[in-house]
Formats: structure tokens, C-alpha cells, sequence
């Protein structure tokens, strides 16, 4: 009996061997070398930095023939030695040969590049080169790497959370005492990079800082950030702080970076200089920690731009903050956050025209909030002046306020032009209060030049020229490209001349 299972099991597997020969495709393959076309002659790879991994790119090789073919070789031309690595059809390697592309089909080829360290910029080519019975194509491969400075963490934070949440871990590394981060190349910060109490980091004029997804600048307590201390740089050749997707498209994409307390991070205690600087394409942009009343600004902002984040691109918690010349532009939520404590702004432009849709205003003031379980907490608003500003944007209220007789809330909104409704149903606020508004205008076109490309200079048209207050002028006697505004100054960041 045991014979015979044997026999019918040998007799089962044959039969399957035999049905499976029989299902397999006639790939008889043409002997002359066919005609093959590909979708593209020439494959650009994304901007990377060196070491790190590009994203995949792609095309696919045609059979317009009605015979299969038989490729004989596709391979980098230079093997070995490419930074560039392939993919056909799911096979991967330098060389790949005797390919089968049958009749009226298609082979795909992904292509994806990791650049060895090297120059400070580098431009990477090889080709794919597909051999036919004897007959040679190629489809050039190109792209161009920087080397760069990385900081990877070393040492992570974790926060506990209750079932069934898990549990959130920060990675961090801490910096030197007293680094400075040069322009010779770009720096590549992966996790925190943490300025500890007692360092500095000093970021000098026009150096590019990138961070990967979920990374930042924390301040400790007792640390401080100096970016372009010295005030060399300018506005049209800022010092840059962005995401590291260095493709054009990603240029004005928010959210790219900043992790759960935000891109930069400045704690209590720590403290914040920045001059001509461009933030932009983040979750939140700067989060300014709690200040002790008597304590000094923990913030200073000045001939800067601050663009395109998701979240809020300036919050602050009880801080302390002064902005001079600088341009707000394009928030999913806030673009300026005041839960209490003090902020000072001089001749800034607020403008909000974030692509997606939103509920709340460019800048909200506050000096309560809900502590999630239908208790409100109070904090002094103790502070927040505008002086020659221009707050717009696409919603009919640009400014909104939410506060209690319970706790301070001092503002003053003087010289500026500001998008506001008039009259809204429940009025917390009154425009002919001279406390609160002194000189201002309210919802006429701003006219920037051409905000799409983050120029915000004014054109001639614009309702905010000459209408700034002297007295704010003369605190800021130059715009942020270092033109005079002492006669007849303009609302904003920019003068017109």
C-alpha cells in the first residue's frame, strides 16, 4: 500500500511539472535585433546630499514589434564605480542580462542614486545602456549632489502615554559648547540638535540649514541661538533654515520639518537672535517658551522671512518677543500665536494665503485657554504692540482675540493697515477705541507686488504707503532691504521708494 502512495504522489508531481511546462508563455524570441524605444532619452535625479539616498525615478523600455525579444544586456555604463543603482522589472545590479521583452510590452527600469562624500558640488552622470543583438541605446542619468555637514541623534526622549497610545520618543543630539555652523556647506540635521545651557550656536550669514522630516533646533535652558549675529548678511541672501528635499517643488511645501515641540524650539531660559533669515516650509516654525516677568526678550526677529508652514509659524507660550522687518507669510493655523507674555512688532507684514482652507485668523491674542476638561487658565497678555504693520490676508478677519476680564489683555495696533471685520456678531473689540487702534486702516488692498513669488514690496497702487506713524519709524529707521523710511514711512516690512 505504501508502494502505491509513493507511485500516485511521483505520478501527482509529475503531472504538475508537466501542466506547468505547458502553461508557460512561447518566448521564442526574434534572431535580428528588433526596434525598442524608451520613454524617456535622458533621467534627471532629484538635488540630494551626499550619502543620503535619492528618491526613485523611472522608465520603461517598449516592444512595439509583434516578436519577443531578447535583450541581451542592461547595465550602468559605469558598473561598479556608479553611485547610480538600477531595477528591472524587480532585479536589481550593475548588470542584468538576457532580458525577454515580449511583443507590444513594456519593461520598467528605476533608477535611484546615493552620492559619495566628495566636492562641495557635484555633478553625477552615467547611463543605462541596453544592448541588442549587437545594436547599443542608452538613457543618460544626471543629477547633482552636495556634500554637506550632518548631525545625527544619539540620544532620544521619551515621553510616556496611556494605553492605547504609544508611547512618543524625541531623538536629540547635543552640540558642542560654543558651535558655529559656517557657510562653506550645507548642514543636514537629523532628530533635535540641542544648544545646552551654557552653549551657544552661532549661525553665520547665508548658511543653508536643511532638516529631515521631524527634526529641529531645541534651546535649552541657559543655551542661546545666534543667527547672523554680526548682521552682515541681507534680505535678498539670506541665511536659510528648511526641509532637505532640495527638488524645486518642494521649495514652498509646508510641513516638511519641525517635530512635536516645533522647528525651533527656544525653552525657558533660552534664548533666540535672528537676523536675515529665511524659515520656511515647516509644522511650526518657531515655539518660544514661558518667560519670568521681569525676565528679557527670549526672541528677537529682525529683516527676516518666515513662510509657508502648516501649523503656526510663530507661537508663543508667555514669551517674550520682539519683530522688527520681518514678513509672516502663509499659515495653516496661526501666523503669529499669543497666549499671554509680551510681544513688540515694528513695521512687519502679516499676510496669509495658505492653500488649504482655515477657521482662524493670520494672528490670534489670548490670555486664557481650555484645559481640556472645561476649565479655562489665564495669562497675562501683558503686551502686544503693532506699530506700522500690515495684517492680511484671504479671510475677512485677519486679527481675532479671545480674553477675559480675569487676567490682562493689553494691546495696541497703531499706523497699520489691517484686514478686520467690522462688525461681527459678538464684538470683543471696539476700532474707534484709540487705546486700541490709533491711526490705522482697515481692510484696503495691501497691492504687494507679486506675493506668489514672496516678493511683498508694495506696488503703487497699495493702500499702506505713507500711512506709518513716525514715532515707529524712528525706531526703525531702515527696511528690511536697507532703505530709508523716515519721511512719509510706508506700513510693512518694505518700503516703497
Amino acid at each position: 500500500m505504501k508502494q502505491q502512495l509513493k507511485l500516485y504522489s511521483l505520478f501527482i508531481v509529475i503531472t504538475a511539472g508537466l501542466l506547468a511546462y505547458s502553461c508557460q508563455p512561447d518566448y521564442k524570441t526574434a534572431s535580428e535585433p528588433m526596434n525598442i524605444t524608451f520613454s524617456h532619452d535622458t533621467i534627471y535625479l532629484d538635488t540630494v546630499f551626499s550619502s543620503v539616498g535619492s528618491s526613485t525615478r523611472s522608465f520603461t523600455i517598449r516592444n512595439t514589434s509583434n516578436q519577443n525579444i531578447l535583450i541581451d544586456k542592461i547595465a550602468l555604463g559605469r558598473r561598479g564605480d556608479s553611485p547610480f543603482r538600477i531595477n528591472v522589472n524587480g532585479i536589481s545590479g550593475e548588470e542584468i542580462n538576457n532580458v525577454v521583452l515580449p511583443a507590444f510590452d513594456s519593461l520598467w527600469v528605476f533608477v535611484e542614486l546615493t552620492a559619495p562624500t566628495g566636492g562641495l558640488e557635484m555633478i553625477w552622470t552615467d547611463s543605462v545602456t541596453v544592448i541588442n543583438k549587437g545594436h547599443t541605446n542608452y538613457v543618460q542619468l544626471i543629477s547633482l549632489a552636495y556634500d554637506a555637514h550632518f548631525y545625527f541623534p544619539n540620544k532620544t526622549i521619551t515621553i510616556k502615554q496611556n494605553l492605547p497610545y504609544s508611547d512618543i520618543i524625541i531623538p536629540y543630539s547635543i552640540l558642542p559648547k560654543n558651535a558655529i555652523w559656517s557657510n562653506d556647506k550645507p548642514h543636514v540635521v537629523y532628530g533635535y540638535a540641542v544648544i545646552d545651557s551654557g552653549g551657544t550656536l552661532d549661525i553665520l550669514s547665508e548658511a543653508k540649514v536643511h532638516f529631515h522630516s521631524g527634526s529641529g533646533l531645541w534651546v535649552s535652558s541657559g543655551g542661546e541661538l545666534k543667527i547672523d549675529e554680526a548682521n552682515i548678511g541681507n534680505y535678498s541672501n539670506p541665511t536659510i533654515l528648511e526641509g532637505d528635499r532640495l527638488e524645486p517643488f518642494y521649495s514652498n511645501i509646508a510641513g516638511q520639518w519641525g517635530g512635536l515641540v516645533g522647528g525651533i524650539f527656544i525653552q525657558r531660559g533660552g534664548k533666540a537672535s535672528i537676523n536675515n533669515t529665511w524659515i520656511k516650509n515647516g509644522t511650526t516654525g518657531i515655539r518660544c517658551d514661558s518667560v519670568g516677568e521681569l525676565e528679557e526678550r527670549n526672541l528677537v526677529i529682525k529683516n527676516s522671512r518666515i513662510t509657508d508652514f502648516s501649523r503656526v509659524s510663530i507661537y508663543s507660550g508667555f514669551g517674550n518677543i520682539e519683530m522688527e522687518n520681518v514678513v509672516v507669510a502663509n499659515a495653516g493655523i496661526y501666523g503669529l500665536y499669543c497666549l499671554g507674555g509680551r510681544v513688540f512688532i515694528d513695521h512687519c507684514t502679516f499676510d496669509n494665503n495658505f492653500p488649504s482652507s482655515r477657521s482662524t485668523p493670520m494672528i490670534g491674542l489670548f490670555n486664557r485657554y481650555d484645559d481640556g476638561r472645561g476649565q479655562y487658565r489665564y495669562r497675562d497678555l501683558r503686551e502686544a504692540y503693532f506699530g506700522n504693520c500690515i495684517i492680511t490676508g484671504s479671510k475677512e478677519s485677519e486679527l481675532g482675540f479671545d480674553f477675559s476680564l480675569e487676567a490682562i489683555f493689553n494691546y495696541k495696533i497703531q499706523g497699520s493697515l489691517v484686514n478686520i471685520n467690522t462688525n461681527p456678531p459678538a464684538a470683543n473689540f471696539d476700532l474707534t477705541d484709540t487705546s486700541h487702534f490709533s491711526q490705522c486702516i482697515f481692510n484696503e488692498d495691501p497691492s504687494f507686488m507679486i506675493p506668489s513669488s514672496y516678493n511683498y514690496e508694495l506696488d503703487s497702487s497699495s493702500k499702506a504707503i505713507d500711512i506709518g506713524l513716525l514715532e515707529a519709524a524712528q525706531r526703525v529707521p531702515y527696511d528690511a532691504q536697507k532703505k530709508n523710511r523716515i519721511i512719509n514711512p510706508d506700513a510693512g516690512a518694505l518700503e516703497r521708494i
